[in-house]
């Protein structure tokens, strides 16, 4: 499908900070992220937005508003510098006619996200924020991270971006990281978090007894 997507559309250069789209604007073409890194951001009500996640490599996004012919719901923001291809949303439209692959891929990629949103939200019921950071870093990790002995590195990503992700200050989210410290399992410098041990953390996520820090 992704092949079909690539001859479709036109491969166009992003920098690290660009809006890919905004929320709110017409849902007028779907995006497929090649090089790079994406976020996906919902505005909040109380002007507080929440980040839905990161994207790398082969993510296909904004295929929900053409195909809905609803606006955009999430602003979507470069982390990095990369490429991405760009499809028409009319073109997409005649493509997802003549293919029944096409709705198939849609419907994939809809019962992932509504999966992941399950899981955060599981994760917002059950864990205090020191080990829901925890929990998303891992994922987050596991996902886009570079492997580093038993553990992943995680770069790029600021505390604030943290913040958004697990739906907690800034504050509780900076006490957090000095907590995951403390217990041995997180490095941190600028921008850059280091799983020491990702099945140790793990082992340690799936303990209800385990508080990280205590």
């Amino acid at each position: 499908m992704r092949a079909r997507l690539r001859a479709l559309g036109r491969l166009a250069a992003f920098r690290g900070g660009e809006l890919l789209c905004v929320a709110g604007e017409d849902s007028d073409e779907v995006l497929l992220i090649e090089t790079g890194s994406v976020k996906v951001v919902l505005p909040g009500k109380n002007g507080v937005d929440s980040i839905l996640g990161f994207y790398g490599p082969g993510a296909v996004l904004g295929e929900m508003g053409v195909l809905s012919g609803t606006r955009r719901s999430a602003t979507i923001m470069a982390r990095t510098g990369g490429h991405a291809v760009h499809v028409d949303g009319t073109r997409f439209l005649a493509l997802a006619d003549e293919d029944p692959e096409v709705l198939r891929f849609v419907t994939d990629l809809l019962r992932q996200r509504l999966s992941l949103a399950d899981r955060r939200q599981e994760y917002r019921a059950s864990m205090d924020v020191p080990a829901r950071l925890a929990r998303q870093l891992l994922d987050l990790a596991r996902e886009l991270g570079e492997p580093a002995g038993p553990g992943f590195v995680v770069r790029g990503v600021t505390q604030a971006e943290l913040a958004q992700l697990v739906t907690a200050s800034p504050k509780s989210v900076e006490h957090a990281v000095a907590l995951l410290r403390q217990d041995g399992v997180l490095v941190t410098d600028r921008r850059y978090y280091q799983i020491v041990d990702a099945d140790a953390l793990e082992r340690k996520l799936a303990d209800p007894g385990w508080r990280p820090g205590g």
